[in-house]
């Protein structure tokens, strides 16, 4: 298999995030943390240009935690794709000896906000609305298929905070998108950059069940960004059943449930007439909390 090729500039940029992570709490002591190790399984991922749908095996990484001023959130996932999504090589990418090699793909997110409730430590009583925030988000990500993707987006925006049990936020936010294509002439070849474009937001953990149970979850609307895209939606989330607490009298330790995904228009490339361009994918899921 190839070496990854956009290893060091994606391990360079998982520390910058580290550090932004950790930067804020110098300042201001954390009220709060989760750290955990997640793993899952799904058969019917999909990706733009191809036709058949592709199992993927997920082993990530994920820290949450609160301050003084708001919260933070970071996650690094390694996807191994199976032979439907090959990775890029030497030989070509019809050569017999790449038909077997899945692709392997690095994608890393971190989020940040900052809470008027937090910061003034004035609780906000407005209907459903119990907080105002600013987020702040940046993802990164290489992929060795002869596409050659690599993602970068900053997104920043006004987000309300939910009164519900757990948390709920939901935003408006400016979004900017730049990518790599291998492969010419659409949109060009190289590095591409979209225009600006806004994102609806959504995420949530909202426990049920007397904590035994979890819901959780994010949504991104995307605006078109240029170059033939349309408006793409993601939806991910899952329910999880705490496991360790229910067989070892340890809550919070060892969660299994299920995840979903749906993507339609992925990329913004419209699902009408791109093959690929949309995918429902139901997962197994598994997290242990440190």
């Amino acid at each position: 298999m190839n070496n990854f090729r956009n290893r060091p500039r994606l391990v360079w940029a998982a520390a910058v995030m580290a550090a932004a992570l950790v930067g804020p709490t110098a300042a201001q002591a954390a009220t709060w943390s989760d750290a955990q190790v997640h793993v899952a399984y799904g058969t019917r991922f999909a990706e733009p240009g191809y036709s058949q749908s592709i199992a993927k095996r997920i082993v990530g990484f994920s820290y949450a935690g609160g301050d003084g001023w708001g919260t933070n959130f970071f996650n690094l996932d390694v996807l191994m794709s199976d032979a439907g999504d090959p990775e890029a090589c030497a030989a070509g990418a019809n050569s017999p000896s790449c038909a077997a090699a899945g692709a392997q793909e690095l994608y890393a997110v971190y989020r940040r906000t900052w809470s008027y409730d937090q910061i003034s430590g004035n609780t906000i009583h407005w209907g459903p609305i119990n907080d105002v925030k600013l987020a702040m988000g940046v993802d990164y990500s290489a992929k060795n298929t002869t596409f050659g993707p690599r993602v970068r987006k900053l997104r920043l925006g006004p987000m309300v905070g939910l009164n519900v049990p757990g948390f709920a936020e939901v935003g408006l936010e400016f979004y900017k998108e730049s990518n790599h294509n291998g492969f010419s002439p659409y949109p060009q070849g190289g590095d591409v950059t979209f225009n600006t474009t806004y994102v609806l937001a959504a995420d949530w953990g909202i426990p049920f069940a007397d904590g035994q149970w979890k819901w959780s979850g994010y949504f991104d609307h995307i605006g078109a960004k240029g170059y033939g895209t349309v408006p793409e939606t993601l939806l991910s989330t899952e329910v999880m059943y705490d496991v360790g607490k229910a067989l070892y009298g340890a809550p919070n330790k060892l969660w299994a449930g299920v995840q979903y995904q749906y993507w339609r228009n992925k990329f913004g490339n419209p699902a009408s007439t791109v093959p690929g361009a949309k995918a429902s994918t139901p997962m197994l899921r598994v997290e242990y909390h440190f």
